[in-house]
């Protein structure tokens, strides 16, 4: 019920995301990672059994979501590694379109986060890199 609750939000709205829990609701215009970054940082525990609707998740925001321990997502696409991290982390994860990787805006190449987390394995890990940039 929340994730679709989620999902219905992140298609009517100009959000990138949506995470709701326990019936509150958090949404964020902002690219990329930097809406889990500001969760993760100022109100992890909003995240933890959250159900989350996303734009685009490549393996970056997967370890972030990891690491606030969400319950579920839907994103509209999703890289193959970022499927993996939601597969090794028991989160059930739901998406429109499936690709390799995740290309940077511009197209001419990968995701800079998706990049710095390729060889990454721990959420702690992925969220130490990104914050140290």
């Amino acid at each position: 019920m929340s994730l679709e609750k989620a999902k219905s939000i992140l298609l009517s709205s100009a959000s990138t995301i949506a995470v709701v829990s326990d019936g509150e609701v958090f949404t964020s215009q902002e690219r990329g990672v930097k809406p889990l970054l500001f969760l993760l940082k100022e109100k992890k525990e909003f995240l933890k059994g959250a159900s989350v609707a996303d734009k685009v998740i490549g393996k970056a925001a997967a370890l972030l979501m990891a690491l606030g321990e969400i319950k579920e997502v839907h994103t509209l696409i999703i890289s193959e590694p970022a499927i993996k991290v939601f597969e090794k982390y028991n989160i059930p994860c739901f998406y429109d379109k499936k690709v390799t990787r995740i290309v940077n805006r511009t197209g001419d190449g990968l995701c800079p986060m998706e990049t710095l987390c390729l060889d990454v394995e721990n959420p702690q890990e992925a969220f130490d890199r990104i914050t140290s940039l």
